[in-house]
C-alpha cells in the first residue's frame, strides 16, 4: 500500500492552485466564460449589452506568459513525476478553452478582427484537446494512486466522469452553439476540480495554496493571469 506521505511528497513538487483556491478558480472562469456569452465580459462594464470583441494580441501574449510560465515552472519542478506533470499541463486546459472560445464567439466582426478570431478558434482548438486529455490522465493516475493508501476515494470524485459524458452528450443533441460550448467547458475542464480535491486530501491543505514561497508566488501568478483572460482595455 502507497503510503499517504509518499503522496504528499510528490505533491510538494506542485506549484498551481488546488483545493478550495483551485474550485474557486475554477468556478470563476465558468462564470466568466459564461457570461461572455451573455455580452457581459465580467471585468468590462463598459461593454455590457455591447457586441462581443475578442481580446487583443498584446493582452492575450501577456495573459498567456502568466498562466503558462507556472505551469512550466511546475513541470520543470515535477519532472521526475509524470503524473504532477500531466495535471499541470490539464490546468492549462481552460487557457486553452478561452482562445478557442473567443474564436467561436468573434465570427461576426469585422474583417480585421475576424481573421484574429479565426487564428483563436484555431490555437484553442490544437490546444484544447491534447491538454484536456492530460488532464483526464492525471486525474485518473492520481485517483488511482490514492485508492491504493488509507484515503477512500469518494464517489463523487468518479462521478465527474459521468457528470463530464453527460455534458458531451447534451452537447451533440442540442443545436445552440453558446449551450455546445459552455458544455464543451464542462466536458473538456472537470477533471481540474477532481485533481484539486485529490491535492487537498494528500497533502492536508485545503486552502490550496503551496506551502512554499516560490509554490505560493507560482499559484498566485498563474491566478491573476486567468483573471486577465477576460479583461477588455477596449472603450
Amino acid at each position: 500500500m502507497v503510503s499517504p506521505n509518499e503522496l504528499a511528497a510528490q505533491a510538494s513538487c506542485y506549484g498551481l492552485p488546488y483545493g478550495i483556491f483551485g474550485i474557486f478558480c475554477w468556478w470563476f472562469t465558468f462564470f466568466s466564460a459564461s457570461l461572455v456569452h451573455a455580452n457581459c465580459p465580467i471585468f468590462a462594464p463598459w461593454r455590457w449589452g455591447k457586441s462581443y470583441r475578442v481580446q487583443g494580441p498584446y493582452l492575450t501574449i501577456m495573459t498567456s506568459i502568466l498562466i503558462l510560465g507556472p505551469a512550466i515552472y511546475t513541470c520543470f519542478k515535477c519532472k521526475s513525476d509524470w503524473i504532477m506533470i500531466l495535471v499541470a499541463l490539464g490546468q492549462l486546459t481552460p487557457w486553452a478553452f478561452k482562445l478557442m472560445n473567443d474564436g467561436f464567439k468573434g465570427r461576426k466582426m469585422d474583417s480585421e478582427k475576424l481573421k484574429l478570431g479565426n487564428s483563436y478558434r484555431i490555437a484553442g482548438l490544437i490546444f484544447t484537446i491534447p491538454l484536456s486529455s492530460a488532464g483526464w490522465v492525471g486525474m485518473t493516475a492520481l485517483s488511482i494512486s490514492l485508492m491504493k493508501t488509507e484515503k477512500a476515494v469518494s464517489i463523487w470524485i468518479w462521478s465527474l466522469y459521468v457528470i463530464a459524458l453527460i455534458a458531451m452528450i447534451l452537447a451533440c443533441c442540442i443545436n445552440n452553439t453558446t449551450f455546445r460550448l459552455i458544455m464543451a467547458y464542462i466536458f473538456s475542464s472537470l477533471h481540474i476540480i477532481g485533481s484539486h480535491v485529490i491535492f487537498a486530501l494528500i497533502s492536508n491543505h485545503w486552502n490550496g495554496f503551496a506551502t512554499t514561497g516560490t509554490g505560493m508566488a507560482s499559484s498566485i501568478i498563474f491566478f491573476i493571469g486567468k483573471r486577465l483572460l477576460f479583461i477588455d482595455t477596449n472603450s
